[in-house]
């Protein structure tokens, strides 16, 4: 029993510290937030907005063609790859491998 009362403790603990990218909205809604994403001001959400929205319109276009109003197609393609992969939680993919194992171990 006391071992169990271990896993569950270190379990806590490392969901405390790993389970960082989502982060309770501050309203109290049952929602979350992201906790990586920051700015360096409303120009700079705008154009990567615009950036995701640009790389959508360009994966639509099958035949290579850029519509003129997308000026820097290889910036927001970019963009849009850099955001993409600061989604990606590797740290929560690690406490969850950890959680499936204690739970498979004491299941």
């Amino acid at each position: 029993m006391k071992s169990k009362k271990t896993q569950l403790k270190h379990l806590r603990k490392s969901a405390r510290d790993s389970l960082v990218t989502l982060q309770p909205a501050r309203d109290n809604s049952k929602k979350f937030r992201a906790s990586f994403l920051y700015f360096e001001g409303y120009l700079d959400l705008f154009t990567t907005i615009e950036s995701l929205l640009n790389v959508c319109i360009l994966a639509t276009q099958g035949d290579g063609f850029c519509p003129p109003h997308i000026k820097e197609h290889e910036r927001d393609i970019r963009k849009t790859l850099e955001l993409a992969a600061k989604l990606l939680p590797f740290e929560e993919g690690e406490f969850l491998d950890k959680a499936y194992v204690a739970f498979i171990k004491n299941g």
